[in-house]
């Protein structure tokens, strides 16, 4: 007897569709009002569409050169030292 695969949640909330795409929840909110993502309401919460998450990862450009493998930070200015005062 096989095991039953796990069901895949049809919506979301806001703060996890976000995570799901790796976004904001305020990134996701401007998604959704541009209408690249839908939601619903019902009963005072949003839900999030997850086929419309996937539909929306899917048209996203491919990244064709290679990533790098570090990120260079810029080196933080140097403070200047402090004037040591001198006894008399």
């Amino acid at each position: 007897m096989s095991t039953p695969e796990p069901l895949e949640p049809l919506a979301l909330s806001p703060r996890h569709a976000a995570a799901f795409i790796s976004v904001s929840k305020r990134t996701l909110t401007r998604l959704i009002a541009a209408k690249k993502i839908e939601a619903r309401k019902s009963d005072g919460r949003t839900l999030v569409d997850v086929a419309s998450l996937k539909a929306y990862y899917a048209s996203l450009p491919k990244i064709t050169r290679p990533a790098p493998l570090y990120c260079a930070m810029a080196k933080p200015k140097a403070r200047p030292k402090a004037k040591r005062k001198t006894r008399h």
